[in-house]
Formats: structure tokens, C-alpha cells, sequence
């Protein structure tokens, strides 16, 4: 009798081994219970679904695996096969992403979407080269400055101690290019420096500095969108070629409905975050002076135009100009 049970076993061994779940190992800095890990759980029930539990997530939320360059290098060496990046953490990958980030280029949802929808397979196939499958894009939001002391003019941002993330070359060149000196730090350093006074400014989403809780200790927010800032949800080809080939499909149409969802769940959260900010006494200023927006123009151009061959080609360039100026053309034919 145990020589039957033995042999059954030995039978169904293999079969045991090819249905197990090819589990993707996926890190994020969004806390569990936010919208964005609660977008991520249905996206995953979705595809243990629709792949009848062949594949399935396996999430490290919280910011547990660490910065982004952190993720990067772990998923180098197959610690983890999937995440959720910034801009900048999408840059360190393909620099040409980082277009996106050009202060003051993309000024609206509605240049986002048009452009996104014009460049996005050319980054995906950059990605492709990398070793990379882009799942979709959810979008952080625009960042604003927010800072201890009143903005309302080039001159009265310069005297701001502005934090900057890291050594990141594309924001330090528009510091540089508005007069500021920037103090590079860690994300997780900007609260304790923040409340030393070790930096007066930091920049990001609405919603970013309220989950930061930078809202705290500052009393301004500059109300100008100085810079779109783009996500992006990336998984290793290595791991992504172990998925057997007919649920690929269904996988990448479920990530874009679930990413697509979670920027337009962002954007409204980020205009609630903004009310949220005005009424626990954030003051929100201006630049009035025509003089001081025409040099902010001037800086935007300078700061690309600086950026070619670090980041982009001209090439590149000149065709989110095109885009920008095609959707913009329609916009006012529109109205």
C-alpha cells in the first residue's frame, strides 16, 4: 500500500510543481490601505482571476525595500521582479523618461494625456531594451513648492533653503537656472530637515506632502505647477517571460484599466488635497509680476534646452514641442 501512495505521489509531483503560482514580487513606497494599494489588491484579485491563479502578487508596500535605487538594484538581482516608480526612479533606467519632468512644459491633465498618448510606446520600447515590460502609467501629479516662508516673487525664492532628492541633475539645474542653492537629501530625511530648519522648501503633489506630512511644518505653497511628475509600473522581462504566453494579454489589459483608474483616483485626490491644505492654514501665493512669469518661461527653456544630450536628444525635444503645440492648437479651436 505505501508503495502505491509512493508511486501516486512521484505521479503527481510534477504536476504540483508546474501549477504553482508564479507569485511577482512587487515593492511600492505607497502605505498599505491607500488608494494606491487598494488599487493594486483588485488589480491582483483580477489576474488570479482571469489566469485562474497562475499568476499573482506579492506586495511590499510601505517603502519596506527601500528608495527607489534600492528597488532598482534589488530587481537586478531578482529580489524583487516588480514596483511602482517616480519619475526618477523611471529615469534611472531610461533618462529620455525625464523629458517629462521639464519644469513648466506640460501644464495640464489635458497636455498630459495627449502627449502620454503620442510618447509613451517610444519609452516603452526604450524600457523593452533595458529589460523592462512597462505595465501602465499612473501619474503622481503635478508638484507645487511648499515652503516655510513666502514665495511670491524669483527674488524671494532664491533665499529659500530648497531641498532637492539626491543629486538629481534635471531639478538642480532649475534651481541653479532661478538663482537657488539647493541641499540634496533623502526622502526620508526631508521631515527631521524640515523641522531643523536644515531646508525651508520642498516640492511635490499635494497629496505627496500631506501623506509626507510636510504640510506640518510649512505655511506657503507656491499656486504655480512647476513640474508634471509622471509614474510608472515596471516588472523584469526575465520575470515576465515566465508567465506562460496567453495570459500576458490579459495581464497588461488589466494593469492599464487598474493604472489608468489610478490616475484619474490621483487626480482627484490631489484637488482635494489642495482644499485640504487651504483649510489647515496653508497660504497659498502667487507670482503677479509679468516680469518675473516671463523669466519663469525663459528659465523652462533654458532648463531643456540644458538638459539635451544629459537626458534627451534635441530630437526628442522638439517633438514634445510639436505635441504641446498640436494639443494646445486644438484646445483653442475648442473653446
Amino acid at each position: 500500500m505505501k508503495k502505491i501512495f509512493l508511486t501516486i505521489f512521484i505521479l503527481l509531483l510534477p504536476f504540483a510543481i508546474f501549477s504553482a503560482a508564479i507569485e511577482i514580487k512587487f515593492a511600492t513606497v505607497a502605505p498599505e490601505g491607500s488608494t494606491w494599494m487598494n488599487v493594486m489588491q483588485e488589480l491582483n484579485d483580477s489576474i488570479v482571476e482571469k489566469t485562474n491563479g497562475a499568476v499573482k502578487f506579492k506586495f511590499y508596500p510601505g517603502g519596506v525595500s527601500g528608495d527607489e535605487n534600492d528597488v532598482l538594484r534589488k530587481m537586478d538581482i531578482n529580489q524583487l521582479h516588480a514596483a511602482g516608480f517616480t519619475s526618477q526612479g523611471l529615469g534611472e533606467v531610461v533618462k529620455e523618461v525625464r523629458i517629462l519632468n521639464v519644469p513648466l512644459l506640460i501644464k495640464n491633465d489635458e497636455e498630459v494625456d495627449y502627449v502620454l498618448s503620442k510618447m509613451s510606446p517610444y519609452f516603452e520600447k526604450q524600457f523593452d531594451k533595458k529589460g523592462y515590460v512597462v505595465l501602465g502609467w499612473p501619474e503622481v501629479g503635478f508638484a507645487y513648492v511648499f515652503s516655510k516662508k513666502k514665495i511670491d516673487s524669483i527674488e524671494s525664492f532664491k533665499k529659500i533653503k530648497m531641498w532637492i532628492w539626491g543629486e538629481d541633475v534635471l531639478v538642480n539645474t532649475l534651481f541653479r537656472n532661478i538663482g537657488v542653492v539647493p541641499i540634496p537629501l533623502s526622502l526620508i530625511d526631508v521631515m527631521q530637515s524640515l523641522q531643523t530648519g536644515m531646508i525651508e522648501g520642498v516640492y511635490g503633489s499635494p497629496l505627496s506632502a500631506i501623506s509626507m506630512q510636510w504640510q506640518t511644518m510649512v505655511k506657503y505653497m507656491l499656486d504655480m505647477k512647476i513640474a508634471y511628475v509622471p509614474g510608472g509600473v515596471l516588472i523584469k522581462k526575465n520575470m515576465w517571460n515566465k508567465i506562460p504566453e496567453k495570459y500576458r494579454p490579459v495581464i497588461l489589459e488589466e494593469s492599464k484599466k487598474a493604472f489608468d483608474k489610478l490616475t484619474q483616483l490621483s487626480r482627484k485626490e490631489n484637488k482635494e488635497s489642495l482644499d485640504a491644505l487651504k483649510k489647515s492654514g496653508v497660504v497659498f501665493t502667487v507670482i503677479n509680476n509679468e516680469q518675473d512669469i516671463k523669466t519663469f518661461e525663459e528659465i523652462s527653456n533654458k532648463t531643456a534646452n540644458e538638459l539635451i544630450g544629459k537626458y534627451y536628444s534635441k530630437d526628442i525635444l522638439d517633438e514634445i514641442y510639436k505635441h504641446l503645440s498640436d494639443i494646445r492648437s486644438k484646445s483653442k479651436k475648442g473653446k
